[in-house]
């Protein structure tokens, strides 16, 4: 009878730990009894993935103060430094208070990347994570179905952090000043359903920026020279968002939703949202505004001298007046020499007669593709879209209707 190879066995340490490294961490320590060889190989590991949901919780929260104990044994037996550590952890249903002292014990180990996504009441970050040195990439995801999660360090330093993504927080008063101070190498910033007190974010090294129904009851200037992606999606939650020093812009994808109730006072003069956007490549535009805001849009946009780079332009709207009236449309088309594909999505399902200016002194030579979305498939209106287009277009390639 052949004997058999253990082949696994046999492989390199650094081998066998980059196979480690792919499993959750409790999976990894578990081949500790596979073998002598593998008894403290887990402890190389230089990733670590800690996964617990309790959803199952019946009032005993003994399997949280074992999960806690797990992961304050594994990382006290840490023999190696540490590039990665991943906490996805749901104690929402248990009234357990999980602690965070092993996040000290984290950076202690000078980490390159920490992800911590908890869903609970009681979760206070340490100050030590705004303070390690070490971090290129920090998400900190800190959801309670009640309230904020406030996180307000006393300082932040971290300066090799390039990707911080901040997810159901709110940030301190100062926290946005400390950010850019403290994190001179940011290059992407994520905010999702943060609070935060800020009327500027200014960098000249931040290349992506996303804000997606984030909480700010002031006007927000954003001064990014070197961004290159810009995604905004809101709800009700901003009075305003002016953009300003947009030079590297390619990518631009603004969703505004929610101002039907527009205080004049208020608004930036002045505004500059559509005119910020100018320099972009690939702009998708999300607009619910009401029909006052949106004639300020047109007269911002009509500010701009051309959109020279623009080559694919989406507008989304369920507004009557903004598909309705072409002005919005007619305005891109005048100002976009080099627009190729066009996209129009309607979503209403009832619209006043569509209308153009008759004053069209200038028509966009040509057009690649066009492509007409139209709610429950209306034929009708986008054969109208079509013909109003024609008005700006001289000559246009392709027409899809879906």
């Amino acid at each position: 009878m052949e004997e058999t190879v253990d082949w696994i066995s046999s492989l390199p340490d650094d081998l066998v730990i980059k196979f480690l490294s792919f499993l959750p961490t409790k999976e990894a320590v578990q081949t500790s009894i596979l073998s002598k060889r593998w008894r403290n190989t887990w402890a190389y590991v230089p990733i670590l993935m800690f996964e617990y949901n309790n959803s199952r919780f019946d009032g005993d929260m003994d399997e949280d103060l074992k999960f806690e104990q797990f992961v304050d044994s594994v990382l006290q037996n840490r023999r190696a430094s540490l590039d990665t550590v991943i906490y996805n952890c749901n104690f929402y249903l248990s009234d357990w208070k999980p602690s965070t002292e092993w996040l000290d014990r984290v950076v202690l180990l000078e980490p390159r990347v920490i992800s911590v996504c908890v869903e609970t009441e009681n979760f206070e970050c340490p100050d030590s994570v705004f303070s390690c040195a070490s971090l290129e990439s920090l998400k900190l995801c800190l959801y309670y179905h009640k309230d904020f999660t406030v996180v307000s360090p006393e300082s932040l330093a971290l300066p090799n952090l390039k990707i911080l993504e901040l997810e159901y927080l709110e940030l301190g008063d100062n926290f946005m000043q400390l950010l850019f101070s403290g994190c001179p190498a940011l290059e992407s910033l994520k905010l999702v359903t943060c609070y935060f007190c800020a009327s500027d974010i200014s960098s000249n090294v931040l290349k992506n920026l996303t804000l997606e129904r984030c909480y700010n009851g002031q006007t927000v200037r954003i001064s990014c020279p070197g961004l290159v992606s810009l995604t905004i999606f809101s709800y009700y939650y901003f009075s305003w968002i002016s953009l300003d020093n947009m030079a590297s812009l390619v990518n631009a994808d603004i969703q505004l939703e929610g101002y039907d109730e527009v205080d004049d006072d208020n608004l930036p003069n002045p505004i500059r949202l559509v005119s910020g956007l100018s320099n972009a490549t690939h702009l998708a535009l999300h607009l619910e505004c009401p029909p006052e805001l949106q004639v300020q849009l047109e007269e911002d946009m009509a500010n701009c001298t051309t959109f020279n780079n623009l080559k694919s332009l989406k507008i989304i709207s369920s507004y009557d007046d903004v598909i309705g009236d072409f002005n919005l449309i007619g305005c891109f088309l005048s100002h976009s020499p080099a627009l190729q594909h066009l996209t129009l999505v309607v979503n209403c399902n009832r619209y006043k007669q569509i209308e153009a200016r008759q004053d069209v002194y200038f028509q966009l030579e040509y057009l690649e593709k066009v492509t007409i979305s139209c709610y429950n498939k209306n034929d009708e209106l986008a054969s109208k879209v079509v013909c109003m287009l024609g008005r700006y277009v001289k000559t246009i390639g392709n027409v899809f209707i879906i």
